[in-house]
């Protein structure tokens, strides 16, 4: 793919589900270089690069944070990675190929817009991922209760989770991998867009010693009967490390990193 320039155009006040998702897969589509892009995640995902510099924002991970995660699925070499929110498959894309490479067996993608499912596995298509990379469409928890019981194995946790869906939802959902066991000793939980804009209460729990989040959870147990709200599972110990990066504009952003290293014994 030819060069283009470093960073995509400015984040708007409208920046996604007016159009320009359909724009992009009109782009790609009609690209004039098709015969690059079959097959090709690295051709595809510079083919994504271009719409954004020079087209329209798009909200993607982009390459400069997207390194960070493909980097550590290089160096870990998980089995299984979970994506919630999926977009246009940018992610799903880079972080797929990275897994297919490292001899990885599963990556889904959660997408709850039936316009974006569509494009991302369109996309994912072209990538020549379409045999790799799942995408299911739906509302998030809905997908995620659906993944716990459809899992006939003795272990539902996943090896890797990548969070970059409604920001203000990143805690309660994962409290909700929690408790349907899809968060374990030895899953890894990656949170994206942790400094733009940002998002204390996720960090604050994943940084909290268990036995205060235990305590926390005490007087809620039992009192919540509409499934909208989870209470987690306390006894899970993480250990979080902050990566610095890039948005796709080039501003500074941030993905944190939370290995889950044990469970306490309840007492």
């Amino acid at each position: 793919m030819g060069a283009a320039p470093a960073f995509y155009k400015p984040e708007e006040d409208v920046f996604y589900n007016d159009g320009r998702e359909d724009s992009l897969l009109a782009f790609i589509t009609a690209h004039p270089r098709q015969a690059e892009l079959k097959g090709s995640p690295e051709a595809v995902l510079a083919a994504i690069d271009e719409f954004g510099h020079t087209q329209d924002f798009l909200m993607n991970v982009g390459k400069h944070k997207g390194k960070i995660v493909s980097d550590l699925i290089a160096k870990q070499r998980p089995q299984t990675v979970l994506e919630i929110g999926g977009y246009v498959g940018y992610s799903a894309i880079m972080f797929g190929d990275a897994l297919r490479k490292a001899g990885g067996q599963k990556y889904v993608s959660l997408e709850m817009n039936p316009k974006f499912a569509s494009i991302a596995r369109a996309l994912i298509d072209v990538a020549g991922l379409g045999e790799f990379v799942q995408v299911l469409e739906g509302p998030c928890r809905g997908s995620l209760r659906k993944l716990a019981r459809d899992n006939s194995t003795d272990s539902k946790a996943w090896d890797m989770i990548f969070l970059d869906h409604s920001k203000i939802s990143y805690l309660n959902d994962l409290k909700l991998c929690e408790e349907l066991g899809l968060v374990a000793p030895g899953s890894i939980v990656i949170a994206d867009d942790m400094s733009r804009p940002g998002n204390p209460a996720y960090s604050e729990y994943v940084r909290a010693p268990a036995q205060s989040k235990i305590e926390a959870r005490k007087p809620f147990v039992g009192c919540v009967s509409d499934g909208g709200l989870s209470l987690g599972n306390p006894f899970l110990v993480y250990k979080t490390t902050v990566f610095e990066g890039l948005e796709p504009t080039g501003l500074p952003d941030s993905v944190e990193v939370s290995y889950c290293v044990g469970a306490v014994t309840p007492s």
